[in-house]
Parts: C-alpha cells; sequence; structure tokens
C-alpha cells in the first residue's frame, strides 16, 4: 500500500493511521509539549489521554466501523485512566486494545474497556494497586486523600472483578486483593487463564 505524504504525516506524528482505523497510544511526535518531563512521557496522563480520546472521537465520527488502539505503555494516572476507560467503554465502534512490550497498572485496567483485548507472545502485563505520594498537607486533608484512594482501590477490583469472574466464577475479592497484594507479572497466556485477556498474537 502506498501511503500518501498526508496519510504517513498524520500516522507517523500524530499517532492516528485513519485509513486502517488506528491509533498508537502515546505523546505526539515531535512532541507538543515542550516542557514534559521525558520520564513520564509515555504514562498514561491528561497528555496521552486526551491525545487518543481525540484520535477516538475523530474515527468515531467518520463511521462506527471496528478501532484497534496499538498500546506499550507503563502504568500513570487514575484520574485519566478512567477517562479514557469510560471513553472507550461508550464508543459504539468495536475497539480492540493490542498491547506490544507491556501493559502494567493503569493500563491494565484500561484494557478491560475493549471489546477484544489482545497481547502479543512477549507482552508483559503487571497489575497491583497502584501507589500515591503526599506531600506536606493537612492532616485532615491526608485522611480524605486515603479515603478516596480505598474508594479508587475499590473500583479497580470491581473492574478486574467483573472480568475474571466470566472465566472463574467462583474467585473471590479476597482472593483477588491477595493476588495484586504486590505488583503481579503475568505472561499473556496466565492473563488470558485469568480472564483479563482474549488472546495472544
Amino acid at each position: 500500500m502506498r501511503l500518501s505524504t498526508d496519510h504517513k504525516d498524520t500516522w507517523y506524528s500524530k499517532n492516528l493511521d485513519q485509513k486502517n482505523r488506528t491509533i498508537y497510544f502515546g505523546p505526539w511526535q515531535p512532541n507538543e509539549q515542550l516542557d514534559v518531563d521525558l520520564s513520564t512521557e509515555w504514562e498514561v496522563n491528561d497528555y496521552s489521554v486526551q491525545n487518543t480520546i481525540k484520535g477516538l472521537h475523530l474515527l468515531e465520527l467518520e463511521n462506527q466501523d471496528p478501532i484497534n488502539i496499538i498500546w506499550i505503555s507503563f502504568g500513570g494516572e487514575w484520574d485519566a485512566g478512567m477517562a479514557l476507560y469510560d471513553y472507550i467503554k461508550n464508543l459504539k465502534s468495536h475497539v480492540t486494545i493490542t498491547c506490544y512490550g507491556r501493559v502494567r497498572s493503569m493500563g491494565t485496567i484500561i484494557l478491560q474497556a475493549a471489546d477484544e483485548r489482545v497481547l502479543s507472545p512477549n507482552c508483559l502485563f503487571m497489575m497491583h494497586y497502584g501507589t500515591f505520594g503526599l506531600n506536606a498537607v493537612h492532616t485532615n486533608d491526608a485522611l480524605a486523600t486515603a479515603d478516596r484512594v480505598k474508594i479508587e482501590n475499590a473500583m479497580m477490583e470491581d473492574i478486574y472483578l467483573a472480568k475474571i469472574k466470566e472465566v472463574r466464577k467462583r474467585f473471590t475479592r479476597s482472593q483477588l486483593q491477595d493476588f495484586i497484594k504486590y505488583d503481579k507479572y503475568l505472561s499473556p497466556q496466565e492473563a488470558i487463564d485469568m480472564g483479563l485477556a482474549d488472546k495472544i498474537i
């Protein structure tokens, strides 16, 4: 297939292959966020998620044919990740997320929003409760933050459990809590066996 210059530019620099209805998760290149912290550039954050949502919106405005998201990322921010999770869940198009290299932390939650969840043979799947940090804050603010984290942890458990129970009906919340007490690394086949992915490329 011979690509036009405009198509190549959109594909390479904006992460959007319109002809094949494919989005590549991550920051645009060349980087438009000049003051970005390069260590977090490929994480789930407001910047990367807004780029992905804009691409999804554009594709679904054109038609409701299937969409594929190519994923390689560390985890990232809860709020930004849930924005993308909710957006994917509400799309009318069938969405496949295909993960290469790694899908970790918040990425494994976003993956559960897809209609089809695909892992490459050597993709590293890692799930956990995540982390958060607090600077010097008022004690009551710290307590309020801790309460919010408990809510978010329960939301995360609900998302995982809904998928796990499709293949392991007797799997309990307490089993999940023990399963991800620490960073939990899964092979692609183990993720499939847990109900957290559908197939290997």
